[in-house]
């Protein structure tokens, strides 16, 4: 009988359930617990890098990570743009003007 990931104690199930828990700190907003889930998945990346170099290989647990990782980068950026966006609206209240940014066509224009 084979385990699952979350009984699994390997560096590729640690991988796994380390951005599985930057997910969920992503999704209650936790900036501490986004931090923790960060450095955690880091470490466990380190520590698959160092057995794949020694010659374990688990794909399946590789490829899971992936679609993961590519998860949480979308949440982390959909949240940056959220608060990019806050930001303008905070600024533009107090009466400043938006920021200028130049563009990809080659203009200026106001930020947001």
């Amino acid at each position: 009988m084979t385990e699952s990931l979350a009984e699994r104690t390997d560096s590729f199930a640690r991988l796994v359930m380390a951005i599985r828990s930057e997910l969920a700190a992503l999704d209650a907003e936790d900036a501490a617990s986004i931090e923790a889930a960060t450095v955690a998945k880091t470490a466990a990346l380190d520590a698959v890098a160092r057995d794949v170099e020694a010659g374990a290989m688990d794909r399946p647990a590789l490829e899971e990570a992936r679609r993961l990782n590519a998860e949480a980068a979308l949440k982390a950026r959909a949240k940056m743009i959220g608060v990019e966006r806050r930001l303008v609206a905070v600024a533009s209240g107090a009466g400043r003007p938006a920021a200028l940014t130049y563009g990809r066509n080659g203009r200026w224009a106001a930020a947001g």
